[in-house]
Parts: C-alpha cells; sequence; structure tokens
C-alpha cells in the first residue's frame, strides 16, 4: 500500500484550480479544430516521362495536386532536352500553377523557357469570363475554360481549353472512345481513351482508378508521348480530386462534346 500523503490545503486547492484551467486550454483547443474543419488532403504527384518517336525519353512532366475542402492546386513541372551525340539541340523548362475553387478554374500562372525565350502567361476569373494574358495578347474565356494539361478526369469536361505554354484559348470536342488496348514501354494494358480534337489532336488514356495513365499531343507534326512513371501518395487522383466538382459528383465515362 502506498503511503498516504497530507498535501496543505492550499496547495490542493491550486492543483484543482490548475487542472481545471488545463481541462478549459484542452476543450478551447479541440474547439478550434473542430471550427477549423479538415485538414487538406496529403499532396498526390504523378510523373511522366516524355517520349519523342525519333530521341527516345526527353525529359520528364510531373504535376502535384493538393486538394483542401473545394480547393484544389495544380503545381506542374516540365523539363525537357533534346540531343544528338551529346549536343543539345533543344530546351524547354516549364513551370506553372492551378487555383481551382468548387470545379472552376480562378487563377492560372504559366512561366515557360522555351529555347532560351522566356513566355510568361497570367489569368484570372472575372465575373462569368477568364480572362489571360500572354505575348500573343489578351484573351478573354468563357468560365468554364480548362488547361490542357489533363491531371485528372474532370480536365476532360470542357469544350474550351487554353494553351498551357502560349495562353490561347481554342474550342475543343473530347469524344470517349471507351476501353483500349495500348502498349508503353513494352506493357500491354487495358485503358480508357479519349480524343481532344481542335486545331491539334491530343489523346488521353484514364485506368480503372481514374489516374492519366498516358496522353500524347502533337508538336511541330510530332507526337509526343507522356507516360507515367511514378505516382506518389497512394490514392488513385480520380477518386480524390474529381470532387472538388461544382455538384460534387465524378464525372461519368460519356461523349464530352461541344455544348
Amino acid at each position: 500500500m502506498e503511503p498516504m500523503v497530507n498535501w496543505p490545503n492550499g496547495i490542493v486547492s491550486n492543483m484543482i484550480r490548475y487542472a481545471g484551467i488545463a481541462a478549459m486550454g484542452l476543450l478551447a483547443a479541440a474547439s478550434s479544430a473542430a471550427e477549423a474543419g479538415p485538414a487538406p488532403s496529403a499532396p498526390l504527384t504523378f510523373v511522366y516521362e516524355v517520349e519523342h518517336p525519333t530521341y527516345g525519353n526527353v525529359g520528364i512532366y510531373k504535376n502535384t495536386i493538393v486538394q483542401d475542402g473545394d480547393s484544389v492546386d495544380v503545381q506542374t513541372e516540365l523539363h525537357v532536352a533534346v540531343k544528338m551525340l551529346g549536343v543539345p539541340l533543344f530546351r524547354q523548362d516549364a513551370d506553372r500553377l492551378e487555383h481551382w475553387e468548387k470545379g472552376r478554374l480562378v487563377a492560372f500562372h504559366s512561366g515557360t523557357n522555351d529555347n532560351g525565350k522566356e513566355i510568361d502567361v497570367n489569368g484570372k476569373a472575372q465575373g462569368d469570363a477568364f480572362v489571360i494574358q500572354s505575348p500573343l495578347g489578351t484573351f478573354t474565356a468563357p468560365a468554364r475554360v480548362h488547361p490542357s494539361n489533363p491531371w485528372g478526369m474532370q480536365c476532360l469536361d470542357t469544350d474550351v481549353m487554353m494553351g498551357t505554354k502560349t495562353g490561347k484559348v481554342n474550342n475543343v470536342v473530347v469524344i470517349d472512345t471507351g476501353e483500349t488496348n495500348v502498349t508503353f514501354d513494352g506493357h500491354a494494358m487495358k485503358l480508357h481513351q479519349y480524343f481532344i480534337d481542335s486545331d491539334k489532336h491530343q489523346v488521353v488514356w484514364v485506368n480503372e482508378d481514374g489516374i492519366v495513365t498516358a496522353f500524347q499531343t502533337v508538336e511541330a507534326g510530332t507526337p509526343i508521348t507522356f507516360v507515367l512513371k511514378q505516382d506518389h501518395g497512394g490514392v488513385a487522383a480520380g477518386s480524390t480530386v474529381r470532387s472538388a466538382n461544382a455538384d460534387d459528383q465524378p464525372i461519368s465515362s460519356r461523349v464530352l462534346s461541344a455544348r
């Protein structure tokens, strides 16, 4: 049996008072945490190899996605270097940032070094429009405009896209062609395929988890393919980020054509 300790009355009353203050502090902290709402989701990072039909792997393209409730930030990095026999032929580096609120693009910034030429593009939501400033001039696009960066399924739910490098706005037709068998780097797989047609033809391939596994665009008549190599985050981008749409519903597989 532990010996009984006779504490002076003053010490006992102080202990009770301090315990009460500490309990009130814990309750206040818990209340503040509840009012603050859920913490932002862990970043999802998707790294793609950039593949040229003649020069092979020429760089990387990385999307990092952070969602906080109805808010989504997408940071994109592009690093491309084309060499022949060790001699540099072409280089392009870019950093881009998209900010989305309730499924709408509200801000965009792109800084590109295109073989030594600096190209800056900025865009901002203004009322029912999205105003873009670039070296090509000022463009006013409808609110439903999406950058031509396929970071998730919802990026295909539009009929207007802006070029991420130039800011140029184009009407597009997105066609869901269904599942198809494709081979990337010697690996055969069945993926959902989408065609995006505007002034140039693009293709996006999505796996059963809603993750963009590969996409292709045509540059100067040459098809450039981006193939997913690293997926950090452990959660399918489609299932996590699609809830940022205004109606909080995932985009179903369907033909997405001009409205």
